[in-house]
């Protein structure tokens, strides 16, 4: 499917696209910035704040903070582990006491703190809440999982990103792009204009119009020059404190448990892949030969695939279902009853009202997302839930 805008178009991969998600990419394709981008829609895309979760497209000059999102870098770390038999209490006991979740941090830093650049960070930012919040989970679609597959191989699965960090540098350069944007000089050009035409009376109206339009924007505001350059710097240090963010995680639990690691790759969904500049908003790198994980949701599990490299897609892949349904409508439409009978047969303390928003029922099928994904990898194998965890 092709939206076509006044200024480039995009590429929806999927037939099945609501009228809010059709309207955000509408815009986007409408905006000056876009002109030359590369824009490919990943097929589980849905409206996200202000702009489409599952958009790729190619960046040069400008770039729209928004797009990002706040949770930079957030993504999913698969970690292969030697265990047969495991002790689920146990394993539900010790995230309690051992990995933060929601709006919680640790006592003191993990070790892995101090290999991040924080110093480095030019945004303001709250360094003792960064420091102590590497090795926590959040909230929301984050997760812990232990997997396994049709071959008996268990994997551990966490998604969670750079936490606060990552919003307090997405917002500070979200401002700065708004102010960049009620300063530009396409207003003072019409004032002089409506000056020099004799028409001083219109120049109020004008300005009032211009803010409308303007604020109506905001979320697609883009930065510039040395402001791009002091955003892309941040946004590659989130991107590392994310990846230390999942890997404290898992050593914790993985020392915990006195798990043996057999493999381990990570799968990243927000962020700027600064090699060949992309932006990937709810989106993943799927490069030739890249191994990937794509979750479903918390009781069908994720695929374990291969990247294809495809061009047309922008290197990528979707990063998990997409939601059909927002959280408020969860919270009325979804019977909790049905949530906890869907969960039969997956050990989880986490199946509670306060997750409902996170329900099977609120993504899309895994075939749907399976029936147009062939493009972009190669799935190798679903790996199922045994145990999950959400902050509730």
């Amino acid at each position: 499917m092709e939206i076509i805008g006044k200024y480039n178009q995009a590429t929806v991969f999927n037939e099945r696209i609501d009228d809010m998600t059709r309207a955000q990419i509408q815009t986007l394709v409408d905006q000056p910035f876009t002109e030359g981008a590369a824009i490919r829609i990943m097929p589980d895309m849905h409206a996200g704040k202000g702009s489409v979760v599952g958009t790729t497209m190619t960046i040069h000059d400008k770039i729209v903070p928004n797009l990002v999102g706040v949770d930079l870098g957030c993504g999913m770390l698969c970690t292969e582990i030697n265990v047969k038999r495991i002790d689920f209490q146990k394993l539900d006991d010790m995230i309690r006491q051992l990995v933060p979740s929601g709006m919680n941090i640790r006592e003191s830093a993990h070790s892995y703190a101090s290999k991040i650049p924080l110093e480095d960070v030019r945004a303001p930012y709250k360094l003792d809440r960064a420091l102590r919040s590497v090795g926590t989970l959040g909230s929301g679609n984050h997760f812990i999982e232990v997997n396994r597959d049709d071959y008996g191989r268990t994997f551990l699965v966490i998604h969670s990103g750079s936490r606060h960090l990552g919003v307090q540098i997405a917002e500070h350069y979200q401002q700065r792009a708004i102010r960049h944007m009620m300063d530009t000089t396409e207003v003072q050009n019409e004032i002089e204009r409506l000056k020099e035409t004799g028409r001083e009376s219109d120049i109020q109206a004008y300005l009032e119009y211009a803010k409308a339009a303007k604020q109506g924007l905001r979320d697609l505001a883009y930065i510039e020059g040395t402001d791009m350059d002091d955003y892309m710097h941040d946004v590659r240090i989130a991107q590392q404190y994310a990846a230390s963010n999942r890997l404290a995680m898992t050593d914790v639990i993985v020392e915990a448990m006195n798990w043996n690691v057999v493999d381990q790759f990570d799968t990243v969904h927000n962020y700027i892949d600064h090699d060949d500049m992309i932006l990937r908003k709810g989106a993943i790198s799927a490069k030739a030969g890249e191994r990937v994980i794509i979750p479903m949701n918390m009781r069908d599990g994720s695929l374990i695939c291969t990247g294809k490299g495809n061009p047309d897609w922008n290197f990528s892949g979707p990063h998990g279902a997409g939601r059909i349904m927002s959280r408020s409508a969860a919270r009325k439409r979804v019977d909790f009853n049905e949530f906890k009978k869907s969960m039969e047969g997956v050990w989880s303390s986490s199946v509670r009202k306060s997750t409902i928003d996170e329900s099977p029922f609120v993504y899309k099928s895994m075939k749907e997302i399976v029936r147009y994904i062939e493009p972009a990898v190669t799935i190798d194998q679903l790996i199922k839930p045994l145990y999950n965890f959400k902050a509730n």
